[in-house]
């Protein structure tokens, strides 16, 4: 090696920011530079001449007996060119990790090894403060995913008891007028002083019919509850409609008018099901209508929805009101259970589809029913 050569690299040893040992293949330190004796606590006397065990606590020290056993007989050199992370000892008996890497340096018929050691400590901190901080992220997303379920089962509880409330309320107005007429007609032949065998019948008919009505009632929620899965198939939807209006029956003075179109693009339905919304929406629009009037079927295709509306120039329907008309048992007829649309609204959820109504007091209600479409694969 040139002068100029060992120069430069001294000057090197000198600078470098890392601590770089050498040791010949017993293990023996050859040289150290500054950064060495910085970081481990030693001069350079005391460290060139010994074993570089001296920087090594146990487990390390043995390891590092095995390393240089095993160099011996295989003549394999296991460490070479691998960095690892390891733990370092400095004069004062404490410890710190630091990453080791290794490198083999021919020399002449000697082999020398260059060991390039940085202290890691800071790394390992941040990498522990990053860990606890994990920890408590992850600890407070536990504790907010617990609150928020607690919350989610809370709302659901008031949900299902406000929805309880509404059935009740419902139940109880549908009901309620039959069990007056059911008592009054039992306090009537009970306390009747003159009772005919024909009031007596007369009141044992009325019982019997309001009963009957009850019973209506009850049944009308059960098959609510009870709706089946739809049975999906390919529909012609224009087919659908004019087969509806063969059937259903409306008012003598509302006047039916088809405007949907013949060629309609088939939906993905339940075809009988689908068929129990159009029934009750156009018999809906008919009673909408009691000094009569016009209920028009029109249709439109938007990318996958079928959209057939049922259009009628009746009474309307008050914002009021217009929220809650597919809850069970809400209506704002006289007469009715008030279930044909909260049917028809669980029928379409059934069937990918849904409802959207527009109304105007005095001028009419427009229900647009959405259905999906079915695409040829």
């Amino acid at each position: 090696m040139h002068n100029q050569d060992q120069v430069l690299l001294a000057a090197l040893l000198r600078t470098a920011v890392d601590a770089i040992i050498v040791i010949n293949d017993r293990g023996i330190m050859q040289s150290v530079n500054p950064a060495t004796t910085k970081l481990f606590g030693y001069s350079e006397d005391e460290m060139v001449g010994e074993n570089v065990k001296l920087l090594m606590p146990t487990p390390y020290r043995e390891e590092h007996d095995g390393y240089l056993r095993s160099y011996h007989e295989t003549g394999r050199a296991k460490i070479i060119g691998i960095g690892r992370e390891v733990t370092g000892k400095r004069k004062d008996e404490t410890t710190f990790p630091m990453h080791l890497a290794v490198s083999e340096v021919p020399l002449g018929d000697k082999k020398l090894f260059a060991g390039i050691v940085r202290d890691i400590s800071d790394l390992k901190n941040a990498q522990q403060q990053l860990s606890e901080i994990n920890d408590q992220l992850e600890q407070r997303v536990r504790e907010r995913t617990s609150e928020l379920h607690a919350t989610q089962a809370e709302l659901l509880k008031a949900g299902k008891l406000a929805t309880l409330g509404q059935v009740a309320g419902g139940i109880a107005h549908e009901i309620r007028n039959p069990l007056n007429a059911v008592r009054t007609s039992a306090y009537y032949l009970r306390n009747a002083k003159k009772l005919t065998p024909e009031k007596t019948s007369e009141h044992l008919e009325r019982i019997d019919r309001q009963v009957l009505l009850i019973e209506k009632v009850i049944k009308a929620l059960s098959d609510f509850v009870r709706l089946p899965e739809p049975r999906l198939s390919k529909c012609n939807v224009s087919e659908l409609i004019n087969d509806i209006i063969s059937e259903v029956s409306i008012a003598d003075n509302v006047r039916m008018q088809n405007d949907v179109a013949s060629d309609l693009p088939t939906a993905m339905v339940d075809p009988n099901q689908i068929s129990i919304v159009f029934h009750n929406l156009i018999r809906n629009a008919s009673d909408a209508m009691p000094q009569g009037g016009t209920i028009t079927l029109a249709s439109n295709v938007i990318e996958s929805q079928i959209i057939i509306e049922v259009i009628d120039t009746g009474v309307g329907i008050g914002d009021e009101h217009i929220r809650r008309i597919t809850e069970p048992l809400y209506s704002t007829k006289a007469q009715g259970m008030g279930l044909g649309l909260a049917v028809s609204a669980a029928i379409l959820d059934k069937n990918h589809g849904h409802m959207e109504v527009e109304s105007q007091l005095g001028v009419g209600t427009t229900f647009a029913v959405h259905l999906p479409r079915h695409f040829r694969s």
